[in-house]
């Protein structure tokens, strides 16, 4: 991993947040991980995942309405991506381990994903490293996209807001069909090189990538034939694609957010807990049907000062954040609608565009 290091102490702002969110957990005798509202919204994706699924393959309606329901059947992957194997993978699932990687598996692999190399590439680059180019993959697009002004510019970069949109039905196309063999083969994220897979972690690769493609394509060319499959499951994965994509990148790819680079002694000069306030933006607190469909991720200021508390905490808990930023004086951005937060990433993407903003560093 990289040698990277951030300001440790002092840590006002850190030490004074878990206070006072240790305080609230405490005084209101509530457990920090998942309950009865998590687990029963894990029943009902999954239920209707499978409804969905059932009535594609059993009733076989016409083709534009079973077309139709592959798009859903791809939005309810992305949304039990967003609330169940989100928070199993962090472990604020359960109190268990072993309910969190069951959940994991179940809510990531079986959807196609390697919970494995999802939690290097998430649980450790993105949340130690957010918005930190050459560490943070979320941000490592390049060259097809410039996402930092630490990257340089090219020439078809000025079109990059406009070429997004086709490009990210195509993110989990490319991510469970080839980013997953590549970095297993290269042993290596972005440039952050990982440790060799143990036996248990090649098991749970490879049924997952079995499990996934057997469920999503194999069996329904049995019933539709090969390009029918084949459609239904491109339109599936566009609409898992685009809504993954959309919902990660307005929390960190948008103009709100900052992009820190290390001094000469490789340390960001700032303490960890600013850094993940400075470099992540909330969008739609106050939307609750938005705030279910994607697990807290709205919330996404709190999910990186605490991914180990689930994400049904959220509301509650961004109240603190947001009065701790206040008595400190520390700017909490948040975009008060989905809307908002949309059109902030694609100016974003146009500002990236423009060869004018760029780090110093880079010209």
């Amino acid at each position: 991993m990289s040698k990277l290091t951030f300001l440790n102490n002092p840590r006002p702002f850190k030490n004074l947040l878990d206070e006072r969110i240790e305080n609230y957990f405490s005084s209101n005798h509530i457990a920090q991980r998942g309950n009865w509202q998590l687990y029963s919204k894990t029943i009902i994706l999954f239920v209707s995942l499978f409804t969905v699924y059932g009535v594609i393959l059993s009733i076989q309606p016409p083709t534009w309405i079973s077309l139709l329901l592959c798009a859903l059947l791809g939005f309810i992957q992305a949304t039990i991506g967003f609330n169940v194997m989100h928070d199993a993978a962090h472990g604020s699932y359960s109190d268990n381990n072993n309910v969190n990687n069951f959940i994991a598996f179940v809510g990531g692999d079986l959807m196609g994903g390697s919970t494995f190399l999802w939690k290097i590439k998430h649980n450790i680059l993105h949340h130690t490293y957010t918005n930190i180019d050459g560490l943070d993959d979320d941000i490592a697009k390049y060259p097809i996209f410039r996402l930092s002004p630490q990257q340089k510019p090219l020439w078809f970069h000025k079109f990059q807001h406009i070429y997004s949109i086709p490009l990210y039905f195509f993110t989990t196309f490319n991510w469970i069909l080839f980013d997953d063999y590549f970095k297993l083969v290269t042993k290596k994220i972005n440039n952050t090189e990982i440790r060799t897979f143990k036996p248990n972690d090649h098991i749970e690769f490879w049924l997952g990538k079995l499990l996934n493609l057997a469920l999503f394509f194999i069996i329904p060319i049995f019933i539709f034939g090969f390009w029918q499959a084949l459609l239904g499951f491109f339109i599936m994965h566009a609409a898992l694609g685009i809504t993954l994509a959309l919902v990660f990148q307005m929390a960190h790819a948008v103009e709100e957010a900052e992009f820190p680079m290390p001094n000469d002694q490789n340390k960001i000069e700032n303490e960890w807990a600013l850094h993940q306030v400075n470099t992540t933006v909330n969008f739609a607190m106050n939307n609750k049907v938005i705030s279910w469909l994607v697990g807290g991720l709205n919330y996404q200021v709190e999910h990186h000062l605490y991914p180990k508390i689930s994400h049904i905490h959220y509301p509650e808990i961004s109240k603190i954040v947001e009065q701790t930023c206040k008595d400190l004086n520390i700017q909490y951005h948040a975009f008060p609608t989905f809307w908002q937060a949309l059109v902030s990433h694609f100016t974003y993407l146009r500002q990236m565009g423009d060869p004018s903003h760029i780090h110093p560093s880079v010209a």
